[in-house]
């Protein structure tokens, strides 16, 4: 399984924390690599269709995986803040935008008024394929509603 789906906190971290590091510090450019690369995976598994991430990043093409939300948004949100901060090139602000309206795809209003945020994974821990297609989608998880509060805040004015 690829290694994407475990660097959800490097990524939503991404962009804030690089700003904390002195220029100068010797491993600053080491960070700057990883981020990169990292960006650079997540625009090659994007889901080319509607935008987020897939449950499982990199087997997109199964017809069993499923496009999940709370990693979408941490992604989207670090995608983002690091276009804007410099550390990005600045296409990646296409790939922050497409992953943000997919993310936005996934909210819906019932007929009682309320908002619902639908395929949020419930504690994906590294697994074999079937256990991670097989884990629990939740509506509404906070984790979920968190990670689109950042997003949103991060992109809605962009």
């Amino acid at each position: 399984m690829n290694r994407l789906a475990t660097l959800l906190p490097a990524a939503a971290l991404a962009g804030s924390t690089l700003s904390a590091v002195p220029a100068d510090h010797p491993r600053r450019a080491l960070l700057l690599t990883l981020l990169r690369n990292l960006a650079a995976g997540i625009e090659k598994y994007q889901d080319p269709a509607t935008g987020p991430r897939f449950q499982v990043v990199d087997k997109g093409s199964h017809g069993d995986n499923w496009t999940e939300t709370y990693g979408s948004a941490m992604f989207t949100f670090a995608l983002s803040r690091s276009v804007q901060q410099g550390y990005l090139d600045a296409h990646y602000a296409q790939v922050a935008q497409r992953g943000y309206q997919g993310v936005l795809e996934k909210i819906s209003v019932g007929g009682d008024g309320r908002t619902s945020l639908t395929d949020i994974s419930i504690g994906t821990n590294a697994g074999n394929y079937n256990y991670c297609i097989n884990r629990d989608r939740k509506t509404n998880g906070f984790h979920g509603l968190g990670a689109l509060l950042i997003m949103n805040e991060q992109l809605r004015a962009r």
